[in-house]
């Protein structure tokens, strides 16, 4: 890309400054990230602190190849995602070893939501059709199909699973980045609405096979209850999915990520398929899961489903402590002994 694409270039960083008070994956911001990663140079979107970002946006910035900084009220920058107050050295911005009072601001009016990370694993076969499995993630979460999808935002094509693999189809071996739009849980959309749940969906060939990964955002009046949570789970061993984990968190507003400390979302359910359980008895991962574990389905295609206690427990870890253990016990690779 082009060196008049970025608003400040130096050989370590290059920089875009957008004032807008929500910064979404345009194609524009898409080509200037892969433009300065291609290059070899951190990739930094710098905004006012009330900006707020979309989930496919936002899925950009893992610190180390691209970082999103605001401005703060005193005249400095601070990472968005970390609250560390930054400092200019000469050829890019580095952590000051503070915490940024704007970034420990509440936010105003805050809203809830579900955020669902799930997997699947498809067979390498000419009938394999990657979309399916979003579909599926879709309708556990919000009752129906998505709406709309596309490579940027906002979301160019109605819904089609047939076309969202063909089209990621014809880009393989190369992996494919997408984004999804769907409605509210429980109630209907339409691309031209304002989301009520959105996703990134990544679709990668591999030696096993092909792995379809959805992150999704939904919005939510409160987290589920038990009953909520089991369907959630039985539609996940429905699905194949080798992974999946329903969290409910809040700090978002309308779905958007602002420049402000939220919290985590905490694990309400979380589901390992039977990738996970394999080599090992079931038995000895149902006890690592704790009590409110279960198995759902029959040997050898059994999937491990947990709930997790919504207020903290006494005597037993946090939800998402839980959740890390179990999550690296069952994680694929050589056993501990």
């Amino acid at each position: 890309m082009h060196d008049s694409a970025y608003d400040f270039l130096t050989t370590s960083t290059a920089m875009v400054f957008c004032d807008q008070p929500v910064a979404a994956l345009s194609p524009w911001l898409a080509r200037a990230h892969a433009g300065a990663v291609e290059s070899g140079r951190r990739f930094v979107l710098l905004t006012p602190s009330a900006s707020s970002l979309t989930l496919p946006l936002s899925a950009l910035f893992d610190g180390d190849s691209a970082s999103w900084m605001a401005t703060g009220s005193d005249g400095g920058f601070f990472d968005a995602v970390t609250g560390q107050a930054q400092v200019w050295d000469g050829g890019t911005l580095q952590p000051a070893g503070s915490v940024a009072d704007d970034f420990l601001a509440a936010e105003r009016s805050p809203s809830a939501y579900f955020h669902v990370r799930a997997s699947v694993l498809h067979p390498a076969s000419l009938s394999t059709r990657a979309g399916t499995f979003t579909e599926r993630v879709f309708e556990a979460v919000t009752g129906s199909s998505p709406v709309g999808w596309g490579l940027y935002e906002p979301v160019s094509e109605t819904w089609d699973a047939a076309a969202f693999s063909d089209y990621c189809y014809g880009r393989a071996p190369l992996p494919s980045r997408l984004v999804v739009l769907g409605s509210a849980p429980g109630a209907p959309g339409s691309p031209g609405l304002a989301a009520g749940s959105i996703a990134v969906v990544t679709v990668e060939r591999t030696r096993s096979g092909v792995v379809e990964s959805v992150e999704l955002l939904a919005g939510a009046r409160a987290p589920l209850d038990d009953a909520g949570l089991d369907t959630f789970l039985a539609a996940m061993h429905r699905a194949r999915a080798r992974t999946a984990v329903l969290a409910y968190g809040l700090g978002y507003r309308d779905l958007l990520r602002p420049a402000r400390f939220t919290g985590t979302a905490v694990p309400g359910a979380a589901l390992f398929g039977p990738e996970a359980l394999a080599g090992r008895p079931a038995s000895s991962a149902l006890a690592s899961a704790g009590p409110r574990a279960k198995l759902i389905g029959t040997a050898p295609a059994q999937s491990l489903g947990v709930r997790y206690a919504p207020e903290p427990v006494p005597g037993e870890p946090h939800p998402l402590e839980a959740y890390a253990r179990l999550a690296v016990e069952l994680a694929p690779g050589p056993r501990r002994p």
